[in-house]
């Protein structure tokens, strides 16, 4: 029963990620259409399109915080795990969870701070697009509670000893010139 609640959130997530990225991918060509669209129109046609400066800075955020969503996922930040690399089994196993904790605390922070923010513009539109403001905050909202679901779905797997932590492996496509 508790391995099927595992490939079920296990699948939900992966699901959520997959989807995260989808729609990623969507944002990212619309953004580049957008800007392409406006150095096209300002530059060959001397007709600036004035809506493509705020839809750029409505579409960025979005697609910047989704992406944080998929990197926790795959756990493809950055880390520095020399020390972490020479602790024993269990020293490294309490360093990646304080790690996540911390990565938590944060999440938890963010969470917060961005919907009062996004709750306090909520009532001020953009310019031109007349979407409220509140738009570009719910990005940082919406992804940081993915985030967390993300992080507590990592530090169970690793209580449950589901999931190992190992050291990292040198990738062997670098090209050292030593």
């Amino acid at each position: 029963m508790l391995k099927e609640k595992q490939n079920l959130f296990s699948g939900i997530i992966s699901a959520i990620t997959k989807t995260i990225d989808l729609v990623s991918g969507l944002m990212m060509v619309l953004l580049t259409l957008v800007v392409f669209g406006e150095v096209l129109s300002r530059y060959v046609f001397n007709f600036p399109l004035v809506f493509t400066t705020e839809l750029t800075s409505l579409l960025f955020p979005w697609l910047i915080f989704l992406g944080a969503v998929t990197v926790t996922r795959n756990e493809d930040h950055l880390a520095i795990t020399v020390l972490r690399d020479k602790m024993p089994i269990l020293g490294q196993k309490i360093a990646y969870v304080l790690a996540r904790l911390v990565m938590l605390y944060f999440s938890f922070y963010m969470v917060i701070s961005s919907y009062g923010i996004s709750r306090t513009v909520a009532g001020q539109p953009l310019p031109i697009l007349r979407i409220s403001k509140g738009w570009l905050y719910a990005s940082v909202t919406v992804s940081f509670i993915l985030i967390i679901v993300i992080l507590i779905y990592q530090i169970g797997l690793v209580l449950t000893n589901k999931v190992s932590v190992t050291k990292e492996e040198v990738p062997h496509d670098l090209d050292y010139d030593l």
